[in-house]
This record gives structure tokens, C-alpha cells and sequence, in this order.
């Protein structure tokens, strides 16, 4: 018996068969793990190549490696893609659930639902990794320099694509770790609807509801979405001495909307709206702290946009926006010694960027960039402050025989921190075979926050911007959907931020540095569609005599998703494995011991118009941390429900 299904891009038919294993090889150390890549990279080429050849492959394409569309195979720095095809397939709430399977990324949480998520990309995390929604840095300009990625759902984001590495040269500053591109869902021709209901364990409940279509020459799109749940009590009282341990609630409302105009072929003009509505509880702990307190959070992120995309030439496409970005953070604590606070950070952005195909192979991109960044506090913990940042950028992409380039400058001047030149030159060599070898250099910097220079007590208006390079050498196999990549990479970073005790301070006292081996591969094989990655990396302090490893990241991750259809429902199941990592304690370092979860999906079709979808989250119920004193969520498990009416 054959069928057809679709998913992750792929449409295969398949027969029943007998059931078949997966086996782990043990996780090796980079030095033993790098005479392993080439013959891993072939068995994979020759399984693929066995794959029924019924199989019809759909290459993925992405936009961030060069800023317009190519196969993922042509990229080359290295880059992950989540489409909206697998969001809703692996059940994922939150954008925070998705990002941890991604090779290279580590999340830590430092509590429940919606409370503070740090992403490190290959160690590097914080205000070192850049986070774009639609093109818009999200980075707020306060104290932490993060982008509050724990207020993201999932029911209005259309894709991810995650930039490993140094890519200052293409986006600016903030990109030494990498980049993390957030798309929210856009209209399409023909009317669309859908009305999504999930629910499940702690009292966990999600109702969503999306509609776009065209009418003449405009396209319109519309959703909203409400998730609450009770939340878990993360804080673990045995750790952290006089905490207030009681369940942590959440609730998000996230609202999204566009309209584009088509004026004629090749000329539209676009606005687009997204707001995104957090509330929380949280635990706290110490001195000041009693088992009776109620500490409430509060997270609001708007964009508003203004876009024109125009086909000047047949050769020559350019793209306006205006945007301004803000997010608002306010914090209560209800106690015997009470305190509240509310602060806003703005960007302010103009880009105009151009793509021109210069002929034989060869793509141009240019532009400009113009940001007024600001931070304002309601409650004066932090002074009103405001610097803006200007930028020039091109790059230059094709082929000359067998042999890819890509370059990549750009020139920032930044309020209070000059001229900073960035490069990124990056080189790839078709062997033949579906083989191809890359290699890229690259520089970068980082410009503090606001709040880092200008925050009372522990700010510092002298802190010079963070500097790093890169480099990085891969094999890369890639045949229809299938790419199979192995990278060996290293960045350096100087004048790295730290708060120095010794002033009070934050100061350019550190320098750090990140090298690894990364081994990702994506495709299908006889049926199965896989994900899968390994990083084995050491992220470590040059700035201490004995190098230790930065506090709280692993040295080895892992994560392997794979899925099958079976009669009309599509199975998968997603492992997450992370080694062990040291924090702070109250009396000193401890070390976080590794762990492994287990996560299980399925759908399928009721009728038509109706489908289903369950997840398993944390299967065997590991119990974990990522932040020392506070607990991750147990076995969980969500039911949904989603009508798409005929329109």
C-alpha cells in the first residue's frame, strides 16, 4: 500500500515497513571528533542517495546569509531555518522551545513561564547575540542589553532563521554570536483563515485565530492569539535560602497585522503592526524576601512599520522601511519592603536596501541605515538617554568556475563610539558529488547598551564597544533537501563587558574566546524527515590564567528531531541533550549536571477543514536546571485543535 504526505517540505510516498532503530555513537572530545567528520559525512551521502526515488526533494531557501533568497546549500555562513510548516507540527508554544534545538544554541531560564530566557549562540549570548523581528533590532538598550525572546509565542511567526557566527559585517553591531531572524506571518492571495484551540497540563490554554486574502491589488493578513497557564513554582527553596515558592502564571496576548498595497507590477507600499502582551508571576529569594511575598512582571514589545518594495529595473530591486520598535518592562513587588519599577526602550529605524543582479552569477547588495536608540525609566532608575547610529553597507555575492565568494563591509558610526569597520569574506569550493568546502574570516563589534553606559550605581559612560574575529572552515554535502555540513570554528573577542566588583562597575576588563566542531544535517531518508546536530565547543575566559569555561555553558549539545507519516498522521519525536555547566551558588560555584529530554508530536487530519495536534513535552520527566536554583518544567502534555474553513 502507498500514500502520499507532505512535511518539512518534503512530499514522499512510502510502504509500510518493519520498524527500524536509531543508535547514538557516544559523544567524543573536538580533538577525536574532527578525524570522524569526512567519513560521517559520506555513510550519510550514501544513505541519501539510496532513498526511494519516488522521493521528490524541496530544497529550503533562506534570506539571511546575503539578505535575499537562495537554497539553504548555497549559504555561506552557516544558518538554520524554522518554517511555519514545522512550528505547527512540533506543537511549540513559545519561540524559546524552538531555538533550543538549533545547533549551536543554548537557553538558560531564569524561572517559569515568561520570565528572563538568556540565548547563547556558539557561547556567545546576551547583547552578543542579535535579534531581528521583521528586519528590527529587538535588543532592548536597558541594563540587560537582551530581547526578551521568553514574550515570544509562536502563533503569529511565519519563520526563524538563525545566523551562526560572526556576521557584524552584514547587520551591525551585536552580532558576534550570531543572528536571530524573526518573520511574522504575512498575507497571501487567496483568503485564508484559521481558528486554533490547544490545552493541556497546567491548566494550560492557547486560542488563536488568523485571516488574509486580496482584494484587488491588496493583500491583508490579521491574527491574534491568547495563551495562559498556572505555570510551575521554578525556585527551588533548597537552594536558595528565604524564597516565596508558589506557581508562576503567565499569560500572552500577541496581536499582529499588514497591509500592502500593490501601486503596479514590481511597486507596493506596505504597513504592518505587531504587539506582544506579557504578564507573569515570579519567585523570590534572599535577605529581603518572605514565603508570603507576590512579585508580578509585566513585558510589552510593539513594532510599527512602513515599507516599499520596488522593481526599479529589471535588474535592480530596493526596499524602504521606517519602523520604530519599543518594549516596556515593569516590575511590582508586593512585600514588606515593596518596590516598583518601569522603564521603556526605543529603536528608531530608517534602512533602504538594494539587491542588483549584476549578471553572470553575480548579486550586489547595498543600502543604508539610520537608528535613534533610547532608553526612558517612569520610575528614574535609569536617566533618560538617547544616541543615534548610522551605517553604510555592500556586498558582493557569485561564482567564478567552481569557486563561491562572498563579501561583505560595512562602516557603523555610533554616538559616542566613532567609526567601527566591520569585513566578512567568506570562500566555497564545489568538489564535486554534492561536496563542497567553505571557509570564512570575519570581524565585529559591539556597542553597550545604554543602560550599560548610563544605569546608576554600576554604569560606565567610558566602556569601550567589544571587538572579535572569526574564522571558520566546513564540508558541506547537499543533495535536493538534504544538507549534511561539518564546521570548525573560532572567535576571539577583546574588551569584553564585566561587572568589576572592585568599582562598582561595568568595565572592559574580560576577553573570552569560543572554538568547536558543529556537525548539522537536515533532509529525508526512505520516509523519515531528520534534524539533527551535534556541537562540541569550549567556551572559555582568556582572560583568567587557567582559561575556565564561561559560566553556564556547555561544552557539548545535541539535538535530533525526526518524523514519519504513518497512514494519515504524522509522528515525530525531538531529543535535547546539554552537558554539564558550572553557576554561582551562595557559597561558590556548582556545577549543573547534564541532561537529556525527550519531546513526542503527532496530527493528522479529522476531515477537511479540521486537524489535530498533540505534544509530549519532557517524556521521562527529567528533572534540570539551565540557572542554578531554579527548576524546569516536568512531563507536560497539550492537545489542539484547528479549523481551516473553506474560503
Amino acid at each position: 500500500m502507498s500514500q502520499q504526505f507532505t512535511h518539512n517540505g518534503v512530499r514522499t510516498s512510502y510502504r509500510r515497513s518493519h520498524a527500524s532503530a536509531l543508535s547514538c555513537a557516544a559523544i567524543k572530545p573536538v580533538a577525536r571528533a574532527t578525524c570522524v567528520v569526512a567519513l560521517g559525512l559520506t555513510a550519510l551521502h550514501a544513505q541519501a542517495q539510496s532513498a526511494p526515488a519516488e522521493a521528490t526533494a524541496l530544497p529550503p531557501v533562506v534570506v539571511s546569509a546575503t539578505g535575499y533568497p537562495q537554497p539553504l546549500a548555497s549559504a555561506l555562513p552557516s544558518v538554520s531555518v524554522i518554517t511555519r510548516e514545522q512550528i505547527e507540527q512540533s506543537g511549540a508554544q513559545n519561540l524559546v522551545t524552538l531555538l533550543q534545538q538549533v545547533a549551536g544554541v543554548q537557553v538558560t531560564n531564569s524561572g517559569g513561564p515568561g520570565q528572563p530566557s538568556n540565548v547563547f549562540v556558539r557561547g556567545f549570548g546576551g547583547a552578543d547575540v542579535l535579534v531581528l523581528l521583521d528586519g528590527v533590532p529587538m535588543n532592548a538598550q536597558d541594563a540587560t542589553g537582551t530581547s526578551y525572546l521568553n514574550n515570544f509565542t509562536t502563533d503569529q511567526i511565519q519563520r526563524v532563521e538563525i545566523i551562526r557566527g560572526n556576521v557584524s559585517a552584514i547587520y551591525g553591531s551585536g552580532a558576534i554570536g550570531g543572528v536571530v531572524l524573526i518573520t511574522t506571518r504575512k498575507g497571501s492571495k487567496k483568503p485564508e483563515a484559521s481558528v486554533s484551540v490547544t490545552a493541556g497540563s497546567r491548566h494550560t490554554a492557547t486560542v488563536s485565530a488568523n485571516a488574509s486574502g486580496q482584494i484587488g491589488n491588496t493583500a491583508l493578513q490579521a491574527g491574534i492569539s491568547r495563551s495562559t497557564t498556572q505555570g510551575i513554582s521554578a525556585i527551588n527553596p533548597a537552594q536558595l535560602s528565604q524564597a516565596n515558592p508558589n506557581t508562576n502564571g503567565y499569560g500572552n496576548t500577541t496581536m499582529n497585522g499588514s497591509i500592502v498595497q500593490t501601486l503596479a507590477p514590481g511597486q507596493s507600499l506596505g504597513l504592518r503592526a505587531f504587539s506582544s502582551q506579557g504578564r507573569a508571576s515570579y519567585d523570590s529569594y534572599g535577605a529581603y524576601a518572605s514565603p508570603t511575598d507576590t512579585n508580578l512582571s509585566s513585558t510589552t514589545q510593539d513594532l510599527y512599520q512602513i515599507f516599499s518594495d520596488n522593481q526599479v529595473t529589471s535588474a535592480w530591486k530596493s526596499h524602504v522601511s521606517v519602523s520604530q520598535q519599543s518594549t516596556t518592562n515593569t516590575t511590582e513587588n508586593f512585600s514588606a519592603f515593596p518596590y516598583s519599577a518601569t522603564y521603556r526602550t526605543r529603536i528608531e529605524q530608517g534602512l533602504w536596501r538594494n539587491v542588483m543582479q549584476l549578471g553572470a552569477g553575480w548579486t550586489a547588495t547595498a543600502g543604508l541605515e539610520f537608528q535613534r536608540q533610547s532608553v526612558h525609566s517612569i520610575t528614574a532608575s535609569i536617566p533618560d538617554e538617547q544616541r543615534d547610529a548610522r551605517a553604510v553597507f555592500a556586498g558582493v555575492n557569485g561564482r567564478i568556475g567552481s569557486n563561491e565568494i562572498q563579501l561583505n563591509l560595512r562602516h557603523d558610526a555610533i554616538d559616542g563610539y566613532g567609526g567601527q569597520n566591520t569585513g566578512y569574506l567568506g570562500y566555497g569550493r564545489e568538489l564535486g558529488g554534492g561536496f563542497k568546502a567553505i571557509a570564512s574570516y570575519s570581524t565585529a563589534f559591539n556597542a553597550a547598551p545604554l543602560g550599560y553606559l548610563y544605569a546608576p550605581f554600576y554604569g560606565n559612560p567610558d566602556l569601550k564597544p567589544e571587538k572579535a574575529h572569526s574564522a571558520e572552515a566546513g564540508l558541506q554535502w547537499s543533495q535536493g533537501v538534504n544538507v549534511l555540513r561539518a564546521t570548525l570554528f573560532q572567535t576571539k573577542m577583546t574588551d569584553k563587558w564585566q561587572y568589576d566588583f572592585t568599582s562598582s562597575t561595568f568595565q572592559n576588563i574580560a576577553s573570552s574566546s569560543t572554538r568547536g566542531l558543529e556537525l548539522s544535517g537536515r533532509g529525508a531518508w526512505r520516509g523519515w524527515v531528520y534534524d539533527a546536530n551535534l556541537t562540541l565547543q569550549q567556551p572559555v575566559d582568556t582572560s583568567q590564567p587557567d582559561e575556565p569555561t564561561l559560566q553556564r555553558q556547555a561544552r557539548s549539545l545535541a539535538n535530533i528531531s525526526i518524523s514519519r507519516a504513518f497512514a494519515s498522521v504524522l509522528y515525530g519525536a525531538t531529543v535535547h541533550y546539554s552537558g554539564p555547566r558550572w553557576d554561582s551558588g551562595p557559597t561558590g560555584q556548582v556545577t549543573l549536571g547534564g541532561y537529556t529530554t525527550v519531546d513526542l508530536n503527532a496530527s493528522g487530519a479529522l476531515s477537511k477543514n479540521w486537524r489535530w495536534n498533540a505534544r509530549v513535552q519532557n517524556l521521562f520527566d527529567k528533572q534540570y536546571q539551565t540557572v542554578y536554583g531554579y527548576n524546569r518544567e516536568p512531563l507536560g502534555i497539550f492537545l489542539g485543535l484547528t479549523w481551516r474553513p473553506a474560503l
